[in-house]
């Protein structure tokens, strides 16, 4: 009768096992598809808008729910490449190439990859300017842009491994370009 018991637990971890991944399927794994040509928008809210928008250029890219908050970053991803657009409020007037140069240290500091160096200026389809460059890593690749005004910037990052970004480099590209910045100058 010993057994029983055993068999139980047995059964219990199986059907832990095996059910888990099958929940999480049903349940989403927090990531929700965007629809090409949504407007995102991300900081923090002043008159009902926010002030940095930008334009998804493709279906496949999906919004991680669980990794993004409006008030200060969002977080997508597609086939690997995960690309990150983040707010940044500066303490005192800020150019692109502080911007980049701090950047730089946080990308180092997680280890995972670096900055290239010699970024080269970008200019958005809106007329915003900014600095863009590569970024390197064990086993991903990317790209890195920077836009400031005296009171407010944004970062936009993305990367994954090499064939997945090369695939989906114009894509990381054509969604740069499309970065508003909506705050005073």
């Amino acid at each position: 009768m010993r057994w029983w018991g055993t068999g139980l637990v047995a059964l219990a971890l199986l059907l832990l096992a095996a059910g888990l991944p099958l929940l999480d399927k049903a349940l989403g794994s927090g990531g929700r598809p965007v629809a090409a040509g949504t407007v995102l928008s991300v900081g923090a809210e002043r008159d009902g808008v926010r002030p940095v928008t930008f334009t998804v250029p493709s279906s496949g890219w999906e919004l991680d729910r669980a990794e993004s908050s409006l008030t200060s970053d969002i977080e997508l991803a597609n086939a690997g490449v995960g690309l990150y657009v983040r707010v940044v409020v500066p303490l005192a007037p800020l150019d692109a190439r502080e911007l980049w140069d701090g950047l730089g240290r946080i990308v180092a500091a997680g280890g995972r990859s670096r900055l290239r160096a010699g970024p080269v200026p970008i200019t958005t389809a809106h007329g915003l300017t900014g600095l863009t460059g590569r970024l390197a890593g064990r086993e991903r690749v990317g790209m890195a842009t920077v836009f400031a005004r005296a009171t407010l910037g944004a970062t936009v990052t993305a990367s994954g491994p090499p064939d997945a970004f090369a695939r989906l480099a114009a894509e990381v590209d054509a969604l740069v370009r499309t970065l508003r910045i909506s705050a005073p100058p």
